[in-house]
């Protein structure tokens, strides 16, 4: 029987796909198969910033001195500074009689906590609490503490996450979720059948 790859890329983005309320449905439909297609592009205006975030970040923390100035960049680095950085973690899961691999990439890993730098323009208490990510790479790690440093330029804060016991049901109720619904889905489900397949030494997005 086939193995299928699992990431928070693709359980996040079918998640918005179902409940975003600020895009037109041909949009977020749109930006679902981008997922589902593996293909490469370019990054939006949000994501660029992110990753131009995150690479401040990891200057900083590459830097052998202190710098003279406080904000939230040198905060995170500060907290994430001897931190292993882009460290891929991995788990078989089975949901049902289906066999999955777990995959993803950490920002960082610092003792015994995955952290997670985000960059947003609009953050709101709890903004993560839904997102697949935390889960799966508690799960995947074995490390008992996750936690995303999030910042919008001025101010930043962060969201604690544990490795409860709860960790392993909820990433199958999410992949039983997504599942289903791919079931009523014929093109969606040919992209995950064909693109999703697990094989040896692969890389996922």
């Amino acid at each position: 029987m086939s193995k299928y790859l699992i990431t928070p890329s693709l359980l996040n983005s079918y998640a918005y796909y179902i409940q975003d309320e600020w895009k037109s449905p041909t949009e977020s439909r749109a930006d679902f198969l981008k997922t589902l297609s593996r293909e490469k592009f370019d990054p939006n205006e949000a994501m660029q910033k992110g990753i131009d975030f995150e690479n401040e970040v990891f200057g900083y923390c590459s830097l052998d001195k202190e710098l003279p100035i406080v904000n939230p960049m040198t905060e995170i680095g500060d907290i994430v500074k001897g931190g292993l950085w882009q460290q891929s973690v991995k788990k078989e899961i089975k949901v049902g009689n289906q066999e999955f691999l777990l995959y993803g990439r950490t920002d960082v890993i610092k003792r015994d906590t995955v952290y997670d730098i985000k960059f947003t323009s609009n953050y709101e208490l709890g903004k993560f609490l839904d997102s697949s990510q935390h889960l799966i790479y508690l799960f995947c790690s074995d490390l008992p503490n996750f936690s995303y440093l999030i910042s919008d330029g001025k101010d930043w804060w962060r969201e604690d996450y544990v490795n409860d016991g709860n960790v392993e049901n909820r990433i199958k109720s999410m992949i039983s979720d997504f599942m289903g619904y791919l079931e009523n889905d014929k093109e969606a489900k040919e992209m995950f059948l064909t693109k999703w397949e697990s094989k040896n030494n692969c890389i996922a997005r």
